[in-house]
This record gives C-alpha cells, structure tokens and sequence, in this order.
C-alpha cells in the first residue's frame, strides 16, 4: 500500500528559501543567504552573474527561483561560457 505522505527518511533537498512564499529576495538577504558579503553581490549583479530585477529607482531583487538554482549547482561562470 502507498502513502499518501512523502517517506521521511527520503533524502530531501533543503532550501534556505524553504516556507518563504515570496518571489523576489532583496539583495541584501540574498547575500546573507549566499552566505556571501553584500559588495560581493552587488558586484555579482553589476557583472551579469547573478540575475536581478530592480523594483523602483535602487531597490535590486533576486528571483527566489535563481536563489535555489544557485543552491544546488551554484554560480554560472564568468563570461555566460558553458562547459
């Protein structure tokens, strides 16, 4: 018989996104998140390397998408070149 629950004892990817509803993470918090300084990724996105989106005038936002992709198989490489 199946469950209709996940088996606990299943490996489980674990975000520092997970139970945040939002889409878009503030710069700031998403360094912290990165575990990164925020000049780091200031200059990330200044470099193309790290996606953002500006709200208003000076506000930059990380899609919480690009945050979880960044997780798991981390930054792409400089350049925009593929492997």
């Amino acid at each position: 018989m199946t469950s209709a629950y996940p088996d606990p004892t299943a490996a489980v990817l674990v975000s520092v996104l997970d139970g945040d509803p939002r889409v878009l993470i503030p710069l700031p918090e998403a360094a912290e998140r990165l575990g990164i300084s925020r000049w780091q990724a200031y200059k990330l996105a200044h470099s193309g390397r790290l996606p953002t989106t500006r709200l208003g005038r000076r506000d930059l936002h990380v899609p919480a998408a690009v945050l979880r992709r960044i997780e798991q198989h981390g930054l792409p490489p400089e350049g925009g070149e593929v492997a």
